[in-house]
């Protein structure tokens, strides 16, 4: 593959739309823009959805880690530049880095991508596209893996229920990949957010929920109440496990 892009770009503006009650970007939003960059690069490599719904596959995104050293407010400019880190025949790990107006970071982040068999919803081997080894860049990612994830049980757990509705599903008609991450921040109000702030967010996505089934959200604080590990659940087994790390906040009222 001659001329290959390793890097790719992509600049916004924060909208007011887009920010949450406190006028910053959302970490939901970070992924959100992780999932269209890693989209723009993967079309762009030849790798993107096209390619492998030839073959009836698809991408989707397996774990997701996001560091946030400071939110974008509103009307202000940031950038995303995606790489990949590494790939095999069955993993792609792609990185990202936010940087403002002025080319400060303010944030990064690491993915792990698979493809799946649509009709099987089952892993696939990525072989096929094997020349993306070409794409692997050598630049360095700074925050640390994702660790492991465990289940949430103990004393101090907090539960919610939630069914699955139309607006939660994606073109695949199964549940979004941004909606488990809101699901888990709608497990605090609003005083909690205007006093913390997202530092971190883990998260794996273990299970495909779908329209109308019910779900049961577990939260559990460690280290002094600053973490939270969290985790989504079905009848079919767990849909997704995380674990959240907030900062103190101040937010000012307009």
């Amino acid at each position: 593959m001659s001329g290959i892009t390793r890097e790719y770009c992509q600049s916004y503006i924060l909208t007011a739309g887009e920010c949450n009650a406190q006028g910053i970007m959302p970490v939901t939003l970070f992924g959100a823009r992780v999932i269209e960059v890693a989209t723009f690069h993967a079309n762009e490599l030849g790798v993107g959805y096209d390619r492998l719904i030839a073959d009836g596959l698809a991408w989707v995104l397996s774990r997701l880690s996001i560091e946030m050293y400071r939110s974008p407010k509103v009307n202000e400019r940031y950038t995303l530049r995606t790489w990949i880190e590494g790939f095999n025949r069955h993993f792609s790990e792609r990185d990202f880095e936010m940087t403002d107006s002025r080319g400060e970071v303010i944030g990064h982040a690491r993915s792990i991508w698979m493809a799946i068999n649509i009709k099987e919803r089952c892993g696939a081997d990525l072989a096929m596209l094997e020349p993306l080894r070409a794409s692997v860049s050598d630049r360095v990612c700074p925050i640390e893996k994702m660790p492991r994830l465990t289940p949430v049980s103990g004393d101090g757990v907090q539960e919610s229920v939630y069914r699955f509705r139309y607006c939660d599903c994606d073109f695949n008609r199964h549940v979004n990949t941004l909606r488990y991450m809101e699901l888990l921040l709608n497990q605090w109000d609003m005083d909690f957010f205007d006093s913390h702030v997202v530092r971190r967010f883990d998260i794996a996505f273990m299970h495909e929920a779908k329209f109308g089934e019910e779900a049961l959200v577990r939260v559990l604080p460690v280290a002094d109440g600053c973490v939270y590990l969290a985790e989504i659940c079905g009848d079919e087994g767990c849909y997704s496990r995380g674990r959240i790390q907030f900062v103190d906040y101040h937010y000012e009222m307009k």
